[in-house]
């Protein structure tokens, strides 16, 4: 789930530093990244007049992890993240969006939450989340996992303390270990051990932190040559001009901290069993108001 943000920060950080040394430089670094437009009008992206809050001042990104060997790939979006930047509190918030999670997929009908990106692509899944949760998303990042195995690998992998029942799925030793690209994405992926999914988005946020923390102790060639890596492995529907934009509001942030948060909330939810399918049946109301306390502390 959490797996996203932390590349998008490292993005940030390279797109900000990239600006002392040239605007075209920057431009061909980020053409490397695919793009997709999206719908402009607010009805075909599921916003709502009322959901419209602050939007000068609050702005809400869609941030998608595909298990997949391009982000071009019409796949399930393995890890869903709305990051919130409040540029008028200069605070950076990341909500996962559990996947399991049964909701309406606008012409679609009742299904997993993460099916949208299957059926339509970020547009759907970006008006599943706007009209189930009230929010405002309009852009969005996805980010094909492979590429962020080869990050790892150019970084010299990744440490991470492993447990006793991951040792045994992994086929490693228990403790502290370095981790390279291949047997991160597979600590990543478990999701039969543990606390099932919700374990498993855990380990995705210590591989990611892990990955950001290696990435700020680069120096800046080192952080252009591994961020080449990734950005052909990142598809997003922002022009170069909002991304170097945000980037250099977001780094003036000084941020050391992302507020989190989780939907469904503990409490707000049941586990289902529909057409076959393992899900969480969230109360939707209740988990919309949370939400929206959370992003826009209403």
């Amino acid at each position: 789930m959490k797996k996203i943000w932390k590349i998008v920060m490292g993005v940030v950080i390279i797109i900000t530093f990239g600006v002392s040394m040239g605007m075209y430089y920057i431009q061909s670094k980020m053409n490397k990244m695919d793009r997709v437009e999206l719908p402009k009008s607010d009805e075909e992206l599921g916003i709502k007049t009322e959901d419209k809050i602050n939007e000068n001042e609050i702005i809400n990104i869609a941030l998608f992890g595909l298990d997949a060997r391009s982000v071009k790939e019409r796949s399930r979006s393995d890890s869903m993240i709305v990051l919130t930047i409040d540029k008028k509190n200069k605070k950076l918030k990341m909500t996962s969006l559990m996947r399991d999670m049964y909701v309406d997929i606008p012409g679609r009908g009742g299904d997993r939450l993460n099916h949208a990106y299957a059926y339509g692509g970020p547009a759907l899944a970006i008006k599943t989340i706007n009209s189930n949760f009230g929010l405002d998303i309009r852009d969005f990042v996805t980010i094909n996992f492979w590429g962020l195995k080869d990050v790892i690998d150019k970084l010299g992998g990744v440490q991470i303390e492993i447990k006793s029942y991951e040792a045994k799925a992994l086929g490693l030793n228990e403790g502290l270990q370095i981790l390279n690209g291949e047997q991160a994405l597979a600590y990543s992926r478990l999701r039969y051990y543990g606390h099932g999914d919700y374990e498993r988005t855990e380990r995705q946020r210590r591989v990611i932190n892990e990955v950001f923390k290696n990435l700020s102790s680069l120096s800046l060639n080192q952080v252009v040559s591994t961020i080449e890596t990734l950005l052909p492995n990142v598809q997003t529907s922002m022009s170069n001009t909002q991304i170097i934009s945000l980037a250099k509001e977001i780094y003036g942030f000084k941020v050391d901290s992302i507020e989190e948060y989780r939907l469904p909330v503990d409490g707000t939810f049941k586990s289902q069993k529909i057409r076959g399918m393992a899900v969480l049946v969230p109360n939707i109301e209740e988990n919309k108001n949370k939400l929206r306390q959370f992003i826009y502390n209403n």
